[in-house]
């Protein structure tokens, strides 16, 4: 757009502008069309500096034109010239925009970086059950290796939870054997495991 168009544009009598406004708050869609072809290059120029993307400007200036329908009977003359309050409008619109892409924005930031700690949370707790399944299949092949009676104390000690005596009792050997069943099968675990 040239600067004599531009300039031509501010051109306009106040009291024309005004009374655009005035026949658009009617119904008047003539009026709406010549304020739309006057003013569209202006309140496209005035969204672009905001946004600064052509696509953006674009259907937020068809907004503006459909708030300016909507809202001409709010317009008062003594307040401003309605270029003014075009332009005003216009402006607002595109910052509203602005934030509400900046809030999408920063949600979804928030969201990916939610959604990568939960798969890095998956992929540890993935990790942790395969090193788990591991473990306890290494500690059966371990566990093979012991004799009867050293397993049989371990079982009944480290799994079933007794004290040394108890497992003594519900044995029926004397607490040493048990000691040194225990003892002696933790100490080949640990070479089996190592």
């Amino acid at each position: 757009m040239s600067s004599a168009a531009t300039a031509d544009s501010f051109a306009i009598d106040p009291a024309q502008e005004a009374g655009w406004i005035r026949a658009i708050a009617r119904g008047d869609a003539n009026a709406f069309v010549q304020l739309y072809d006057r003013f569209r290059g202006v309140i496209f120029s005035t969204i672009l500096k905001v946004l600064r993307n052509r696509e953006d400007a674009e259907d937020t200036a068809q907004e503006v034109f459909a708030q300016i329908w909507d809202k001409a009977h709010l317009f008062r003359d003594e307040r401003g010239r309605a270029l003014t309050w075009i332009a005003t409008m216009a402006r607002n619109r595109a910052i509203d925009r602005l934030r509400k892409a900046q809030r999408r924005s920063r949600l979804d930031e928030t969201y990916l970086e939610r959604e990568a700690a939960e798969e890095e949370v998956e992929l540890r707790d993935a990790s942790d059950d395969a090193a788990m399944a591991e473990s306890v299949a290494a500690l059966r092949r371990a566990m093979g290796g012991l004799t009867p009676d050293q397993r049989e104390a371990i079982e009944l000690v480290y799994i079933g939870g007794l004290t040394q005596a108890q497992a003594s009792a519900r044995l029926g050997v004397p607490l040493g054997t048990v000691k040194a069943r225990v003892r002696r099968g933790l100490a080949r675990l640990r070479g089996a495991m190592a």
